[in-house]
């Protein structure tokens, strides 16, 4: 759990105790207004997936804004809870839940607001049906389709229409219709991302089809994330994309979308300069969190981030910058992958115009399970 050292509103950034999870509050509305924005017009709306902050207020501020479905995705049924218990009405679980005692967790929670849940195999459709009638509640189900991940969802084509078939007839069920997750950049060419995106997209679609012609209407299809919402809001029959990174980003998606910029930073104090060249700063992997990538270090030209610890981040600086980052001064850096960093903290510090707003509680944290 983190401990944070609690200041006062209104105290100047650079006068935050480091490391410290800092959201500029401006940066961030611009970004969801930005992508938002894109679904003013369009057939298909955004699903905020709030997995990738944790935090109520950031998801309020996205519902409000417009473009979107009127309701969130959540992975875990732990924030499932934690946001219905923050006034949302409608959640979207899009991920399994097996065993018995999370299946009467969710259908508990299916009594207060409305839940949808992601289906992938018979048996577990049968188990939530006898957990949605031993409860009196009705679960929306959304069978979810493998469309390139590799992770969850059932293989396309046969499989997918007998499954859909199974849950439009178990009581306790409703099924309202197909979801599916894909890959998203990987370092490729983003001509080539567009195409291998358009293809995954389309075997969710071919299977809303075959679906369809088998006499099971299907009212949804879902897809995601953040990375495909272009291709799919070109796409009919797209109902909802489902889009977590947007609002703070990362510097893994930065490439994809230039138009948003990060709002999410670690601010950090270096703490040594033990040599020329070299910086230490007081944010380690448990700061930042390991990824598949480092954090970049940001506004220092020759600076750059290269090696990490569990309480020591390491900067190695050349030309003009090796006399910059002295101990004592901030520094800025831009988390590789948001989820996992995001997960090391217990609050967001909340800035505007360069001053602290507030502490957001990241009430969602380690809700894993």
């Amino acid at each position: 759990m983190e401990r944070p050292i609690f200041q006062p509103v209104g105290t100047p950034v650079e006068e935050l105790d480091t490391p410290a999870l800092v959201v500029d509050l401006d940066v961030m509305d611009r970004n969801i207004q930005t992508f938002q924005g894109y679904f003013a017009d369009t057939a298909a709306k955004a699903r905020p997936v709030v997995t990738s902050h944790l935090c109520p207020q950031i998801a309020h501020r996205q519902l409000a804004a417009g473009g979107t479905v009127g309701g969130i995705a959540v992975t875990t049924l732990g924030e499932a809870e934690v946001f219905a218990n923050s006034g949302f009405t409608d959640i979207l679980l899009a991920n399994q839940v097996v065993t018995f005692s999370k299946i009467r967790r969710l259908c508990a929670l299916a009594g207060q607001t409305s839940i949808g849940i992601a289906v992938d195999n018979p048996d577990n459709a049968k188990e939530l049906s006898l957990g949605a009638v031993a409860a009196g509640v009705e679960l929306r189900v959304l069978v979810e389709i493998d469309a390139g991940m590799g992770r969850c969802g059932i293989s396309p084509g046969i499989h997918a229409v007998a499954l859909a078939q199974s849950i439009s007839g178990l009581p306790g069920l409703k099924f309202e219709g197909v979801m599916g997750s894909v890959p998203g950049p990987n370092g490729d060419d983003p001509s080539q991302h567009e195409a291998k995106t358009r293809a995954n997209l389309q075997i969710i679609l071919d299977n809303k089809e075959a679906i369809e012609q088998a006499g099971v209407p299907v009212a949804v299809v879902s897809v995601g994330g953040t990375h495909c919402y272009a291709q799919a809001i070109q796409m009919p029959g797209v109902t909802e994309v489902r889009a977590g990174r947007y609002p703070l980003m990362d510097h893994r998606l930065k490439s994809f979308l230039p138009e948003l910029n990060p709002a999410a930073k670690i601010l950090a104090s270096v703490i040594s300069h033990p040599i020329d060249g070299l910086a230490v700063l007081d944010a380690g992997h448990k700061a930042t969190a390991p990824d598949q990538g480092r954090p970049i270090l940001e506004g220092i030209e020759g600076g750059k981030a290269t090696r990490f610890s569990a309480e020591h981040g390491i900067v190695e600086l050349e030309g003009d910058a090796q006399r910059k980052l002295n101990a004592g001064d901030k520094a800025w850096l831009v988390p590789y992958e948001l989820g996992a960093c995001v997960n090391q903290y217990d609050y967001i510090r909340a800035v505007k115009n360069g001053k602290l707003e507030g502490f957001w509680p990241i009430s969602a944290r380690g809700r894993l399970a």
